[in-house]
């Protein structure tokens, strides 16, 4: 652990201390997620997860966001869903040391995390129940609100798309020039029209495997919800599947069916819907496919795997999850 990362944690565990009379035993740094800082808690008020929200990630201008977030997170737990439950002090989830460390703490939840690919399909049809509710109840109430994320048009995603195409060129990645040029046929016909009739409303938006555990065939908790906002809830069925069962054979279609099956007991999902959720995920996440940078994060080597097998099988969505 860096002297740095050593210092902020000290300044945590005291000011949990000042604020909650909590007292921790053992504190275990954890290796995962991207540039904000995690720790795992043994404590006298059981075991705990504190995270410290990194000044470049989270600058202070997301804190108001993030507040917003973690209140959903709040109220599904209260509703029963299998989220941890959050520390908050004076009306606020994210807390302050002196110094101005921004964290948030929240009860360690029990489970185990999968591997990509590898979820079984008892998994994915409580996956499914899990976030079909949770849909439910984030969105009981209708809202209208400005979305956080619009839709790239045809012309942005061109631009987009020639800066990535020139930088993979000067690199010599044939890869990556294979993937883009594939990638630019879909481009050039697309219809973005498509989405005008996507749901608006409140999603996780990162619903990939590290953000789930596992307790046997039921989920034990799905996690981080720093990323939920005003958007498609559409984001929360695509991600889950590729990152659930897609693997070197494609997908796994009784996994597929099983979480449409659980997600409907909740909330409605046409196969329509469904394919389009796939579409709109990977226009969302086509700029992944770029020259594969050193030390890259882990999760975005896989988001660009999906990404490409969607691109690769873009013509035959429809044939695949037909009956679904």
């Amino acid at each position: 652990m860096s002297e740095s990362a050593a210092r902020i944690r000290d300044e945590i565990l005291d000011s949990m201390t000042e604020l909650f009379g909590v007292h921790v035993t053992e504190a275990v740094q954890i290796d995962q997620g991207f540039l904000n800082l995690k720790w795992r808690l043994d404590s006298d008020h059981g075991r705990l997860f504190v995270k410290q929200y990194s000044k470049i990630r989270y600058p202070e201008s997301l804190t108001r966001g993030l507040e917003v977030s973690l209140s959903h997170q709040d109220h599904l737990y209260l509703q029963g869903l299998p989220v941890p439950k959050l520390f908050s002090h004076q009306g606020h989830y994210v807390l302050r040391t002196p110094s101005q460390e921004r964290y948030v703490l929240m009860a360690l939840c029990d489970g185990h995390s999968i591997a990509p690919g590898s979820a079984t399909e008892q998994q994915m049809y409580a996956l499914g129940r899990v976030v079909g509710q949770m849909h439910w109840l984030l969105n009981a109430q209708p809202a209208s609100l400005p979305l956080n994320w619009e839709v790239r048009s045809q012309a942005s995603m061109l631009r987009n798309w020639e800066n990535r195409y020139l930088q993979a060129a000067a690199r010599q990645s044939e890869d990556t020039l294979a993937a883009l040029e594939l990638q630019r046929r879909i481009i050039d016909r697309m219809d973005t029209s498509i989405f005008a009739d996507c749901e608006r409303g409140w999603g996780h938006r990162d619903l990939f495997v590290d953000n789930m555990l596992f307790r046997a065939d039921q989920v034990s908790a799905i996690l981080d919800f720093d990323r939920l906002h005003f958007v498609y809830p559409e984001f929360d069925v695509a991600r889950p599947i590729l990152s659930c069962t897609l693997t070197e054979d494609g997908l796994r279609l009784d996994r597929v069916r099983a979480f449409v099956t659980g997600y409907r007991e909740y909330t409605p999902l046409p196969v329509t819907t469904l394919i389009r959720s796939l579409k709109l995920t990977w226009w969302k996440e086509a700029e992944w496919i770029a020259v594969p940078q050193e030390d890259e994060f882990p999760p975005l080597v896989r988001f660009r795997q999906e990404n490409q097998w969607v691109a690769a099988n873009w013509d035959r969505l429809n044939e695949f999850v037909a009956g679904i």
